[in-house]
């Protein structure tokens, strides 16, 4: 069997997500090699080498100035959806692959993906849908939001080296460097959902392409009210009576673990079934391999150079110049002033709202600073008002020790007076002058004898 070729894309803060696929690829593929596209600068955040999968830097990929752009104008999910394009081609360029899968980040590999691959030999393109079971009509929303973000999920594509691949990866590329945004989220009526609602356009343009039909793989909120999960004869857990072949953690929440996603109206209860002991096992991976200190790593492009932040509202300003032609010469990270001297005209209630809310973080963080400074000037105070009740103590202590020295220099005067009228010592003076004229006929006798 030849080597198995998977690849992902993160940015570093999802390390801990990529480290865990690879363990759960090689627990089940030996013989495996992850290549995980960093779209972020390493830095010295880790080493790759230590890692159990092999890196690719976005600085090795073509492009580099459309890609600076792109680093600009995206959001981090959306830059790490538009460069699957590119990801690809470089599986193409670089390895002898026949086939590969993509896999989101945030999937756990359960069992062996060999079904997958063994569908993926008799076509060009492997989809996974959403969902393959109707709905109730009152749970039509699910099915809106499927509508909405696309029929396929784009956690999962599986490719095969054919000239009808090379075609869908120049078509697909080009699309997603300028037209991979979220728009669902923002409210823009355009309706992008990333990269996603492109792969529509697959039924329609590249014919040599299946779906999944396993009822194991790439299990998510999507299609989690179509999957009984129970135990084998064995004890091991079983979908639909096949195996898990891997799980997609997608929306899902490492502190609520037993709860399904948080993107689907379906599942606002904690779940009950053997897909619990998968969720918890995750959980205690994530940790094992480093999600607490990784999460916390800074997105590079989050920040002008000068380390100021780029609002989402400058991101698109600067798409929609880019398009005009208009867009500044330079590199975009050096003009944060550029940026922020301009009044971008953007028809979309959630641009308004956004600089509504950087206007009233602004004035939050000034109302901060303020009682922050008038907490420091009343600390001031205070403390100028101690140290001025301790001194004027030490004044007062001086004043009262002067006074005490006066009256005991007056005391030890009047006490010295006292006794040099007192008859004993005028009767004692009387006596030294008797024994000083004996004490001197004395020493007059001594000398004449």
């Amino acid at each position: 069997m030849s080597e198995r070729i998977f690849c992902t894309v993160i940015t570093k803060n999802y390390l801990a997500y990529a480290r865990t696929l690879a363990e759960t690829l090689s627990e089940h593929h030996s013989d495996s090699k992850l290549y995980v596209l960093i779209v972020d600068r390493i830095e010295e955040y880790f080493q790759p080498e230590a890692e159990l999968f092999e890196v690719i830097r976005f600085e090795d990929l073509p492009d580099q100035k459309t890609i600076e752009q792109m680093c600009f104008y995206y959001t981090p999910l959306e830059l790490c959806c538009a460069l699957r394009g590119m990801l690809h081609e470089y599986i193409v360029e670089h390895t002898n692959a026949e086939s590969w899968i993509f896999l989101d980040c945030d999937i756990m590999v359960c069992s062996s993906l060999e079904p997958l691959f063994e569908a993926l030999s008799e076509t060009s393109i492997l989809l996974t849908p959403h969902c393959s079971v109707p709905l109730p009509v009152k749970d039509a929303e699910h099915e809106l939001n499927i509508l909405m973000h696309g029929l396929s999920n784009a956690g999962f594509l599986g490719l095969r080296r054919t000239e009808q691949t090379r075609e869908f990866l120049a078509w697909w590329k080009d699309r997603l460097k300028y037209y991979c945004f979220l728009d669902s989220a923002l409210g823009d009526p355009r309706g992008l959902s990333v990269d996603q609602r492109w792969l529509n356009l697959v039924f329609l343009y590249f014919p040599d392409f299946k779906f999944v039909k396993h009822p194991g793989a790439n299990i998510g909120h999507w299609n989690f009210y179509e999957r009984k999960f129970q135990y084998g004869a064995e004890g091991k857990i079983l979908v639909n009576g096949q195996p898990v072949l891997f799980l997609h953690f997608s929306g899902w929440d490492i502190d609520n673990p037993d709860y399904v996603s948080k993107h689907s109206p379906l599942y606002q209860e904690k779940d009950t079934s053997p897909w619990t002991e998968f969720a918890r096992s995750y959980r205690e991976k994530l940790l094992k391999n480093g999600y607490e200190e990784t999460k916390q790593f800074p997105y590079t492009f989050a920040t002008f150079h000068d380390r100021t932040p780029i609002t989402q509202v400058m991101r698109r300003g600067y798409y929609d110049e880019l398009k005009q032609g208009t867009a500044i010469a330079n590199s975009p990270f050096d003009q944060p002033e550029h940026f922020r001297s301009k009044r971008y005209s953007l028809n979309s209630t959630h641009f308004l709202q956004e600089e509504v809310r950087i206007a009233y973080e602004q004035v939050i963080q000034l109302q901060q600073e303020k009682h922050h400074i008038y907490l420091t000037l009343e600390q001031a105070q205070t403390t100028l008002e101690q140290k001025e009740a301790t001194l004027q103590q030490l004044q007062t202590a001086l004043v009262e020790v002067q006074q005490n020295a006066e009256k005991e220099r007056t005391r030890s005067r009047q006490i010295i007076e006292t006794m040099e009228n007192s008859i004993f010592w005028k009767m004692r003076d009387a006596w030294w002058r008797i024994k000083r004229k004996l004490g001197q006929a004395e020493v007059k006798l001594i000398e004449k004898e």
